[in-house]
């Protein structure tokens, strides 16, 4: 009976009896009063940015580590770091790392665009300091355009890791992400002169021993069957349980990158990292694509995320590998991140583990990261720090100071740097 009572309701006495019922349940909410929430902790509401200072730091490498066409560092070989300091006047100072190419656009003044300004306005400082490339004070001030975007990728770095330190965390927890140990490869067997197979395998052993369970070889430098021999010897000498890529530095043209992709198949390379000349290495990917059986990775040298979205819209690519220490930034690497992974793309960046870690850490569609073992090819890596994230079996562990966490030797400063700020 009481059932067929409720069946016969009318909507209005529905709706009334289930305010009844909220009532009881969430007296509060009903009433219209607030939830009792406990008052945030105090912090820092606002900051300003007071000065930045800036050091550039150059070591002569002892030989050439060639890429398909180049040197690593010039022909004149050298490793090079720009280290930048945002202070504030609460006196919480932003640390990051920076390539050489920013020193230039920095020393001609661009830094003074973020000071006086708030640090935790990224997003809006980000968009100040880009429109500067299709201003006229980029031409009067002797701004050219690939310094603006590799001094805003230092600049915005040094930004996120002030909000982090802020808020008292690592930068990757600032971002939601989870310190879980990120899949870390190891690049190298580049062509050095006066080497050969010996010191191939042995180079590879190293690794090994090293604990790296990936590896990037160089190839596009020498004939196909050359490279081809080279790349078998290393996959004989690491065995199955093993992943390997291979990089040729926009090395081929199509029709080589087709015949090495083919003969290079069986090795079950997990891919193929910008085989294009530069002048045909995007539209020529789909074509590339139609006969490579092996999947692509390109992106370390675009440099913004209109760039990338064209990248991404041929649907050539599997790996997306944007580079936010090169170019634009924490805040437009985040962008080409998202946009990836709605194309279904995974994201390799290129580069700088330190800081790329954090960023991969934070979202869904991180495959790899990308790291140095040779000791002569990134000289940096081993005698820059006194704390830096570990690298182990193959993983990257992230530091869990705020910030980006890294702490620098300043005998190492001193010895190589010279200061721009």
């Amino acid at each position: 009976m009481e059932k067929a009572k409720r069946k016969g309701q009318s909507r209005r006495e529905f709706i009334a009896g289930s305010a009844v019922l909220g009532s009881v349940l969430a007296p509060g909410i009903a009433s219209g009063a607030t939830l009792d929430l406990p008052p945030p902790p105090a912090g820092v509401k606002k900051l300003k940015i007071t000065k930045v200072e800036a050091t550039y730091l150059v070591k002569p490498l002892k030989e050439r580590f060639w890429m398909s066409l180049a040197p690593i560092g010039g022909y004149e070989p050298k490793a090079t770091r720009l280290i930048l300091y945002v202070h504030t006047d609460q006196g919480i100072v932003g640390v990051a790392e920076g390539s050489g190419g920013a020193a230039g656009v920095l020393r001609k003044g661009f830094a003074d665009l973020i000071v006086g300004e708030d640090p935790q306005e990224v997003e809006r400082l980000w968009q100040k300091m880009f429109d500067v490339t299709v201003s006229r004070q980029s031409a009067i001030r002797g701004w050219e355009h690939d310094g603006v975007l590799a001094a805003i990728a230092v600049l915005d770095a040094a930004l996120w890791d002030i909000m982090a330190r802020t808020a008292g965390l690592p930068l990757y927890k600032f971002l939601g992400g989870a310190n879980k140990g990120i899949d870390c490869y190891v690049t190298g067997c580049y062509y050095r002169e006066g080497t050969g197979e010996t010191e191939l395998v042995e180079e590879v052993e190293m690794y090994i021993k090293m604990g790296y369970r990936a590896l990037k070889i160089k190839t596009g430098g020498v004939p196909v069957d050359e490279d081809v021999r080279r790349a078998r010897l290393v996959r004989k000498t690491v065995g199955k349980d093993f992943r390997l890529m291979m990089d040729s530095n926009r090395g081929w043209s199509l029709r080589q990158a087709i015949e090495a992709s083919r003969k290079l198949a069986d090795l079950d390379f997990t891919w193929l990292e910008e085989p294009l000349h530069w002048y045909d290495d995007v539209q020529g990917l789909v074509r590339l694509k139609k006969d490579c059986p092996i999947p692509l990775a390109s992106g370390e040298n675009e440099l913004t995320r209109y760039g990338a979205r064209r990248l991404l819209e041929t649907g050539a690519i599997d790996f997306m590998q944007f580079d936010c220490q090169k170019t634009c930034g924490p805040t437009e690497w985040l962008k080409v991140a998202s946009m990836a992974a709605a194309s279904d793309v995974w994201m390799a960046p290129h580069h700088e583990p330190q800081l790329h870690g954090h960023l991969m850490a934070a979202i869904p569609n991180a495959y790899i990261l990308e790291s140095f073992g040779h000791r002569e090819r990134d000289p940096f890596w081993f005698e820059l720090y006194t704390r830096k994230p570990e690298i182990r079996e193959s993983k990257l562990w992230l530091l869990e100071e705020p910030g980006i966490g890294v702490e620098f030797d300043k005998s190492v400063i001193q010895k190589y740097g010279s200061k721009i700020l």
